[in-house]
């Protein structure tokens, strides 16, 4: 599994979560604490929504370990944002590792992460892309079942080719993650597929963020989600990682079927995912 965060709050730098923090992502990347497997080295990538005038974020993704990256320390020093999303991969078994292949991907003022699998992918990958739209097929350029996840999402809320959606509100984030769930889980049956789907998945489009922690089967749990709130003089901010990246005490626990909603503005919800 890999692992991955996201920062919402008052402009920062990249740097302290990435970096400085006792547990940070990069040092996840070599000592995961949470998972059987502790290296993540397949690939890194980060993406964030610039602090100008612009609703499109900008993305920085290399098949590199994230510990060895020189460019990685200088972007993370120098790029203030108040959003972003960072991730370091352990490619799946037979996938390639490569740049198309590394999160967070983007299209249009979107980015999608995803910590997981989805078993059997091989087997339902055809009747998959069979079922997309012809936008939505097109904006596949790898072959992991992170992305291919990502293009249902994109069917599901209906963009065209831009990727722009300023008439897009929470809720109706909500229901288009919802309903990806929902229809990786028929498209996954009606192929014949019986093994598990880890479906944490984080999605933003720089104003509403939906993070997922979901596995098929109740018997196994899902991967790792957490969350941390603060509350300061500069304003609230959230982090959410796969594991803590620090010794604080108020990290808190997603349960397995629970979504984290967040709008710039607003407190943070938790929801349920009904499927």
């Amino acid at each position: 599994m890999c692992r991955f965060l996201s920062y919402s709050g008052p402009t920062t730098f990249m740097q302290e979560l990435l970096l400085d923090s006792s547990y940070s992502l990069v040092n996840q990347s070599k000592h995961a604490r949470m998972r059987f497997e502790p290296v993540n080295g397949d690939g890194f990538g980060v993406g964030w929504y610039p602090e100008h005038e612009d609703s499109v974020p900008g993305t920085f993704v290399s098949i590199e370990p994230a510990w060895s990256n020189r460019n990685l320390r200088e972007i993370a020093s120098k790029i203030p944002t108040s959003h972003f999303f960072a991730h370091v991969r352990d490619a799946s078994s037979g996938m390639p590792v490569s740049q198309a292949n590394c999160h967070p991907f983007q299209f249009g003022n979107y980015l999608w992460m995803h910590n997981g699998f989805i078993g059997d992918f091989n087997k339902c990958r055809r009747t998959l892309l069979n079922s997309l739209s012809d936008s939505a097929f097109n904006m596949i350029m790898g072959n992991t079942d992170s992305e291919h996840a990502f293009a249902i999402f994109l069917d599901e809320l209906g963009l065209d080719n831009s990727g722009q959606d300023k008439t897009v509100d929470t809720n109706q984030l909500f229901d288009a993650v919802t309903r990806t769930i929902t229809r990786i889980i028929k498209i996954r049956k009606d192929s014949g597929c019986l093994s598990e789907a880890h479906m944490n998945f984080a999605v933003s489009n720089g104003l509403s963020s939906i993070f997922t922690r979901f596995n098929n089967n109740s018997k196994t749990t899902a991967p790792t989600l957490y969350y941390l709130q603060k509350n300061n003089h500069a304003g609230d901010e959230l982090i959410v990682a796969s594991e803590p990246l620090s010794e604080e005490a108020h990290w808190q626990e997603v349960q397995h079927g629970e979504v984290l909603v967040l709008e710039k503005g607003k407190e943070m919800e938790i929801r349920k995912i009904l499927v």
